[in-house]
């Protein structure tokens, strides 16, 4: 195994590891509800985020401990980067089609 694959696999384990963790907190705090189709979905969205984030920091050249530390970061924090991510593609998108409201006379 080579030295991304080990890389790759531990940040996988470390997204899984987030992934359950922000589940069984939000199961704690009676934010989420206890089922299998919940926690597929807190691991699935904590895979992607911190997937993202190892390609990133990988692809910026950050050290390996930094890359760890951005994978944790991301996917333990999924929601929030996604509510940014979303208002940043809507005011870009928003700057090149224009704002579409209602002007008055």
């Amino acid at each position: 195994m080579t030295d991304v694959e080990k890389m790759l696999a531990v940040s996988l384990l470390l997204s899984l590891l987030s992934g359950t963790g922000v589940f069984l907190l939000g199961v704690r705090e009676y934010r989420i509800r206890p089922t299998v189709f919940n926690f597929t979905t807190e691991l699935v969205l904590a895979l992607i985020t911190g997937l993202t984030a190892y390609f990133f920091a990988r692809q910026q050249g950050l050290d390996e401990i930094v890359i760890y530390l951005a994978v944790l970061v991301a996917s333990n924090n999924w929601r929030e980067l996604s509510t940014v991510f979303k208002e940043r593609l809507i005011a870009a998108i928003n700057g090149v089609f224009g704002s579409k409201g209602g002007s008055g006379p």
